[in-house]
């Protein structure tokens, strides 16, 4: 079963949890420090209370995410594998899901929206698709090495939102004849898409082998 921290680290998490609002943590350290010092009389617990209290909120959230996203990816694990009558082959992650069926020459795509929602599986005909092909549009970072938090803050934010609208088209894109849904996305790595090319290619071809048991690609 996947987890979030295959991806990235518990520590990865906390550290961009903290950027991502850097003045506000800064804010609370600024009053807790010296509260804490006033009452306890001690510098050093002062200054350890105000850097705990925003590490343990921190970490605190952190996990609530962590459990969350978790518990999205096992839900969406087992709807991929109830999304066909057989599956053979699947891929999976938090924003969605790809099942195929050899025998009866289906594929089953499953959106995750923002809201963590999980939309029931589009099941799509090999004879329907139009053409298929993996998909990154690159992306510009800005690196900032002055002392301005706010600045700083700033770009990551931007940076950030850039990689989030980068991963949003990044992946298999299958054009299909298809209403509802003309054109599916689905969220993968190059590393993962070489697999899944692969696997749509033969199973056009009608060359692609049964499995005995559904299997996770790659």
């Amino acid at each position: 079963m996947k987890r979030v921290t295959d991806q990235i680290s518990k520590k990865q998490i906390y550290l961009l949890s903290f950027a991502a609002q850097a003045p506000a943590w800064f804010i609370v350290f600024a009053v807790v420090f010296p509260l804490a010092w006033y009452f306890s009389g001690s510098g050093l617990l002062g200054f350890a209370s105000g850097v705990g209290l925003p590490a343990f909120l921190i970490r605190r959230s952190a996990n609530k995410r962590i459990e969350l996203a978790n518990q999205l990816l096992e839900e969406v694990h087992h709807k991929t594998l109830a999304s066909l009558g057989k599956v053979d082959y699947y891929h999976y992650g938090a924003d969605g899901s790809l099942a195929v069926d050899v025998a009866a020459g289906q594929l089953a795509f499953i959106k995750v929206l923002p809201t963590m929602e999980i939309l029931a599986p589009i099941v799509i005909s090999v004879s329907d698709i139009i053409e298929f092909y993996y998909y990154d549009p690159g992306m510009t970072t800005t690196k900032y090495y002055g002392r301005d938090i706010s600045t700083a803050q700033e770009v990551l934010m931007d940076n950030l939102s850039q990689m989030h609208e980068r991963a949003k088209v990044r992946g298999l894109h299958i054009q299909v004849d298809n209403v509802q849904a003309p054109r599916i996305v689905v969220t993968m790595t190059v590393k993962e898409a070489d697999h899944w090319v692969l696997i749509v290619r033969k199973l056009l071809e009608q060359s692609l082998e049964v499995t005995s048991s559904p299997v996770l690609v790659p």
